[in-house]
């Protein structure tokens, strides 16, 4: 087993950057900054990883080489052009049983690597294995708990809360930072349904809403509802996800409107969402279906610009003029 290569794997990022971080700031304080090396979708350049893996440096006696998407991911493509020297790469270190000089410490990092590939059946056989799952849901109240250990909140509370949240860990991190200052603010420690019907789905909530609200009567308005959530939210990816959140809740609340269940509670009880902010979306149902196309098209096309700014095809600066073009190109 080799001493010194790593991966890092799993889809629970948050975790996984966490662990990431710890080694990182393990070395900074016994190591020169200089001594960890990163290489991402922005740079990833295999002359430069193989210098960082094999050569001496003179300011640092040991080094930390982060390769991220390596082993590449099943849809990854942006590794084509290179296709020659990644094989190259792969080959050579096959060839020397992944063995580096003993002052190098290789990190691959993949989420979700395509397992059929030479490079991971490598890694998986010879190297450390760090897999990072998504919690269970014991875990994920334990981990609410730790989070929220200055306040006070139940069992009934916590469940209440994933329940709108769900398990991805950087969304319940966010809303559990969100609670804590909120409770910090009031004075008041003690969480309850009402806090966070209020607070972890807050403005963020209502400005997507909002806009989608506007999208199909005054395209100059959802526009102005845009900026302003530009110009204060700074997390693209955030208010993105809302607005996934709003519009998967318009699809559902439409089929199963044109399935015959027309109670707003009914509805609310099967989504388990929040009984009045149900009842207020579900009393414009007939403008929502009258534009089920256009919201099925506009949830398509958000997934899209998602996807290219994931995989790197565009910045993610381009999200909020995106949005704009989205906007406008929906029919009235």
């Amino acid at each position: 087993m080799l001493q010194n290569v790593y991966l890092f794997t799993g889809q629970e990022k948050y975790l996984l950057d966490k662990e990431l971080f710890r080694w990182k700031e393990w070395f900074l304080q016994k190591f020169w900054p200089d001594s960890i090396f990163t290489f991402s979708l922005d740079n990833l350049d295999i002359a430069q990883i193989k210098q960082a893996i094999y050569s001496s440096w003179l300011f640092t006696t040991k080094k930390l080489i982060i390769v991220n998407w390596l082993p590449l991911d099943t849809i990854t493509k942006l590794w084509e052009e290179k296709s020659d020297q990644l094989a190259v790469f792969v080959d050579a270190l096959i060839k020397a049983d992944g063995k580096i000089p003993e002052d190098s410490l290789l990190v691959f990092v993949s989420l979700t690597p395509d397992k059929r590939l030479k490079l991971y059946k490598f890694l998986e056989k010879n190297a450390s294995v760090k897999e990072f799952n998504q919690l269970k849901s014991w875990d994920l109240e334990s981990f609410v708990k730790n989070e929220l250990s200055d306040c006070i909140i139940d069992h009934s509370m916590i469940q209440y809360f994933l329940t709108k949240v769900g398990s991805d860990l950087y969304r319940v991190w966010f809303e559990c930072d969100k609670l804590k200052t909120w409770t910090k603010i009031q004075q008041n420690k003690k969480i309850d349904e009402a806090m966070i019907d209020m607070i972890v789905f807050g403005q963020v909530e209502t400005d997507s809403f909002a806009l989608l609200k506007t999208l199909f009567t005054d395209k100059k308005k959802a526009i102005q509802i845009l900026e302003k959530v530009q110009s204060w939210w700074a997390d693209w990816n955030q208010f993105s996800w809302m607005l996934y959140w709003a519009m998967k809740f318009y699809l559902f609340m439409i089929d199963l409107d044109e399935t015959g269940l027309q109670n707003s509670k009914d509805i609310a009880s099967m989504l388990k969402m929040n009984p009045r902010q149900v009842k207020n979306e579900y009393a414009k149902i007939w403008v929502l279906k009258a534009h089920k196309k256009n919201i099925e098209k506009f949830y398509t096309w958000l997934i899209e610009l998602d996807a290219s700014i994931k995989s790197w095809k565009i910045p993610d600066t381009y999200f909020w003029l995106g949005i704009k073009r989205l906007i406008n190109a929906v029919k009235d």
